[in-house]
C-alpha cells in the first residue's frame, strides 16, 4: 500500500502544476536570452545571466518529470492513489447570500415607512 499524498505538497497534481510553472519560466528566460542576442551590441553578461536561470529551470523541469514518472509508476504498480483529506479552516454558511438578501428585501418591503422614503429618494434621482 502506498503512502497517502499530502495536498499542496506531493500529489501528482501539485507536481504537474509545478512543472507548468517551470516550463513557463524556462520559456521566459530563453526569450530574454534571445532578445539580448538579437541586439546590435548584445551584453554578454546579460546573456549569461538569462542562460544560468534557464539552465536551473531545465534541471528543475527534469527533476519534476522524473517525479511524475515515479508517481505514475507507483499508481500503476499499486493500483491505487490516495491523498489525505484536506481540512478547510472555514465552513459553509448556513444560508446563501441570495437567501439572506431575499429575506432582507422581503422584510424591507413590509416596512411602509421605508417604502415611502425609498420612493421619494427614487423620484429625486429620476
Amino acid at each position: 500500500m502506498s503512502e497517502p499524498k499530502i495536498p499542496n505538497l506531493n500529489t501528482l497534481a501539485d507536481v504537474i502544476d509545478r512543472l507548468i510553472v517551470e516550463v513557463n519560466k524556462l520559456s521566459f528566460f530563453e526569450n530574454k536570452k534571445r532578445e539580448e542576442q538579437a541586439k546590435d551590441n548584445p551584453r554578454y553578461m546579460r546573456i549569461a545571466y538569462w542562460d544560468n536561470l534557464s539552465r536551473d529551470c531545465c534541471e528543475y523541469r527534469s527533476m519534476l518529470k522524473n517525479e511524475i514518472n515515479r508517481l505514475t509508476s507507483e499508481i500503476v504498480e499499486t493500483g491505487e492513489y490516495r491523498t489525505l483529506r484536506e481540512i478547510r479552516t472555514f465552513r459553509k454558511p448556513g444560508r446563501s447570500v441570495e437567501e439572506i438578501l431575499a429575506e432582507r428585501c422581503w422584510l424591507v418591503s413590509r416596512d411602509m415607512t421605508f417604502q415611502d422614503e425609498l420612493a421619494e429618494a427614487l423620484k429625486e434621482k429620476l
